[in-house]
Formats: C-alpha cells, sequence, structure tokens
C-alpha cells in the first residue's frame, strides 16, 4: 500500500469536520447566541465544501492532484487557528466555512492520487481512506477533552498546527503531481449515482453532528459526554470502511442497496439502543460510501479520479446537508425524518444501476 502520508493527513482531516460538534452548545453559551445557530455553525462548513467541491477538482485538472489537496490542507489548517481566536459566534461561522473552502481541496485529489498509486486494489484503498477519516471523526468528537483540559481558543491552534505540518510534509512527498481530465464533468451515471445516494451521506452526517446537541436539549445530557458516545459511529465507520473490499464479489447493484439501507435505518434505534444503532450506521454506512467512491472511480478511470470524485462529494454534501435543516421541522421526530428523506431516492436508484 502506498501513500502513507496521505493517510495521515485524512486523519488530522477528518478532526476537523468534527471538532466543534461536543463544543457548540457551551460555544453558543459563551458568545450569549440563540440555540439555532447550532444548525448554522456545521451548515457554514458543509454548504462551502460543496460549493467549492468541483471547482476544486477542475482546479486539480490544472495545478495537479498532489498541489491542490497540500493546499487545501494548509487552508484548513490557518482557518481552524483563526476559528481559536474568534471573539463571537458569526466569526466561528465564517471561518468554519472557510475549513469547509479547504477541505473541498483536499478530499477527491488525495483521493485521487490514491487511487492511482495503488491501481486495482481501488475498493481496499476507498475503504481505508474512509477508515482513516472515521480516525480522525473519533479524535474530532473527543476533542471536547482538549477544550476542557486547555480551553478552546488553544485546542483549536493546536488542531490547526497539526493541520499545517500534515499540508507541509505532503508537499515534500515525491509523489507525482497527476492531472486529470475535465470531460468527466460529462459522466451521466456518476452524476445519478451520487445524487440518489446523497440521503445516505446525509444521514450519517446529521446524526454525528446532531447527536450530541438532540442528546442535550431532548434528555438534557452533556453533550461532551456523548460526544465521545458517538464515537462508537466513527468507531464501527472505521471496522466498514476497512472491510469494504470484502464486497468485491457481490453484485454491484445489491451490494449498494442494501448496504444503503443497513446504512440509514439505524438511525431509528438512537431513541431507545442508540449503542447498536450507532454501531450498525457506522458499519454500513461507511461501507456504502466507500463502495459508491470505488463505483465512480472504475466508471472514469483513476487518473480522472479527482474531479469525478469531486463531482459525487459535491452532490452528496449539498443534497445531503439539506437534512441538517430537519430539526427545524422536529427535533423529537428528526430520525423519522432522516429515515424517509434518505431512503426515497434509493427507489431512482434502482433503476440507474439496471
Amino acid at each position: 500500500m502506498k501513500g502513507y502520508p496521505i493517510f495521515i493527513a485524512r486523519i488530522i482531516y477528518g478532526i476537523s469536520w468534527f471538532f466543534l460538534s461536543p463544543y457548540i452548545p457551551y460555544l453558543l453559551k459563551n458568545f450569549a447566541a440563540p440555540s439555532y445557530f447550532s444548525s448554522l455553525i456545521p451548515l457554514s462548513f458543509f454548504i462551502s465544501a460543496a460549493i467549492m467541491q468541483i471547482p476544486a477538482g477542475i482546479i486539480s485538472t490544472k495545478l495537479g492532484m498532489k498541489l491542490t489537496y497540500t493546499i487545501g490542507l494548509m487552508i484548513m489548517g490557518i482557518s481552524d487557528i483563526l476559528i481559536g481566536l474568534s471573539e463571537n459566534v458569526y466569526e466561528v461561522i465564517i471561518l468554519y466555512g472557510l475549513t469547509g473552502f479547504g477541505a473541498s481541496f483536499f478530499f477527491s485529489s488525495a483521493g485521487g492520487t490514491l487511487a492511482v498509486m495503488n491501481e486495482g486494489r481501488t475498493l481496499l484503498v476507498m475503504g481505508l481512506y474512509n477508515g482513516m477519516f472515521s480516525v480522525g471523526g473519533i479524535l474530532g468528537l473527543n476533542w471536547g477533552f482538549f477544550d476542557s483540559l486547555i480551553g478552546f481558543r488553544f485546542s483549536s491552534i493546536l488542531l490547526g498546527g497539526l493541520t499545517l505540518l500534515a499540508g507541509i510534509v505532503n508537499y515534500f512527498m515525491h509523489y507525482v503531481n497527476f492531472k486529470g481530465n475535465f470531460h468527466v464533468l460529462k459522466n451521466r451515471k456518476v452524476v445519478l449515482v451520487a445524487s440518489t445516494t446523497a440521503g445516505v451521506w446525509g444521514a450519517y452526517y446529521v446524526v454525528s453532528e446532531y447527536f450530541p446537541s438532540f442528546s442535550y436539549y431532548i434528555f438534557h445530557e452533556s453533550s461532551i459526554v456523548v460526544g465521545s458516545i458517538s464515537s462508537i459511529l466513527l468507531l464501527s465507520s472505521f471496522v466498514g470502511g476497512s472491510l469494504s473490499f470484502i464486497m468485491n464479489k457481490v453484485e454491484e447493484r445489491t451490494r449498494i442497496l442494501v448496504s444503503s439501507l443497513l446504512g440509514v435505518l439505524p438511525v431509528l434505534l438512537l431513541y431507545n439502543y442508540f449503542i447498536p444503532g450507532l454501531i450498525i450506521l457506522g458499519i454500513f454506512n461507511e461501507m456504502t460510501i466507500s463502495i459508491i467512491y470505488a463505483y465512480v472511480i472504475k466508471e472514469v478511470s483513476s487518473e480522472n479520479s479527482s474531479l469525478a470524485l469531486a463531482v459525487t462529494n459535491s452532490i452528496q454534501i449539498g443534497l445531503g446537508s439539506l437534512e441538517l435543516l430537519l430539526p427545524y421541522l422536529s427535533l423529537n421526530y428528526l430520525w423519522y425524518l432522516v429515515v424517509i428523506v434518505s431512503l426515497f431516492p434509493l427507489v431512482i436508484l434502482t433503476k440507474v444501476l439496471k
């Protein structure tokens, strides 16, 4: 397996997706901001990351994948440092959006670089790539303990420094700076598969971002403690991503549809049996996303994978992050709403994969 510095960077990158989640209620309290900002903070990250995915993929066809993803890490590092220096909630929203901007430059180009360097092992590589993200997510959901020990400011600066360091290390690695083909944007099947599975992506992130706040506001539990319990979701995701290769021999349509169902329905267990729910959801949701990434890479070839992954991720983030608005409809019935919104598009996917 080649590309270990990219896998390490993927872990650090994953921390930035989740490190604010357990601390948001306390951050809002410190800034005397209303509770609805708990939705706007993560949403700023997701919207920025979604909007910039395709432009970042296009940029990678000009700058090359290696240069693009190292620039992304450096942007994320700077913005995370500045989040720690924020004086109000509006600055946090803007800067976390900048972190999402940098994340869009990293994801597809780093994944594309790994796919080219490990030709013929796409499902295994994408599974491990997603698995490393889950490791970062576990650290991110537990970042609240760093906040408690050294304060929010210094813990954010620490994360930003680590991300900058990862960018610098990868910049000096002797990887070929692959440049993809712009015409990947015309692949209709990639767009359709990404669109119809966006709800599966969204279900995962609604749980990871809202379960701590959901427990805090509905069950009056500590969001930092629940954030740590939520690490079960990401630990299970690591297992699911790492085991994705076992699905190689299963018929393509079957493995996408079955894993998608098993990667969404367990959210209903979060009302009463949240630990089994988090475990099942984590394993199969991550397996589904890894399978989808491998599918789109196969559609366009690994050399063009950066832009294909960018298109896929952009659509999944753009449509999937709309589920972050579901708490506005009902926080009590949130998980029922997630199931309905996530699974309905799979009806269309059955026709796309025929």
